[in-house]
């Protein structure tokens, strides 16, 4: 009746691209940061920078983690970076990557959601009303007066 539809909401992933195409992108990128109306989701376009900036978080973490050893004993320097820093880059690495993943399938699970209730809105308009509760409680009250 006096239902308002809502804007299509996208969800557009990065596939890399150019670097040429930087300034234009960082355009657009603020451009969606600042959309009040979230018609386009901007957080699966960053996850690839995301994961990025996860490899090199881990990829610190590890120096920091061997450095400190180093400053107790060689021995113990030399055990995290050859031993404990390569298991848990990788640990944390594949952490972020599988954080990141379920949050991307949560937000394409989201759009095909609302792509799939728009789909049952249209098949239900064209369909017509049936109330079986009403009906019942009339025939039912009618019958016994």
């Amino acid at each position: 009746m006096g239902r308002r539809e809502a804007p299509p909401v996208t969800v557009e992933e990065d596939s890399g691209g150019n670097w040429k195409e930087w300034p234009a992108r960082a355009g657009e990128f603020l451009r969606n940061l600042f959309d009040l109306q979230f018609r386009r989701l901007l957080t699966p376009r960053m996850l690839p920078t995301l994961f990025v900036l996860a490899i090199i978080a881990s990829g610190l973490w590890v120096v920091a983690y061997a450095a400190q050893g180093f400053s107790i004993s060689l021995t113990d320097g030399l055990v995290r970076l050859l031993l404990i820093g390569p298991l848990a880059f990788l640990t944390m690495v594949t952490c972020a990557r599988v954080a990141l993943e379920l949050c991307l399938a949560i937000f394409r699970l989201a759009v095909h959601a609302s792509r799939m209730a728009g789909h049952t809105e249209d098949i239900a308009g064209g369909l017509p009303r049936i109330q079986f509760w009403k009906s019942a409680r009339r025939k039912g009250g009618e019958d016994e007066e």
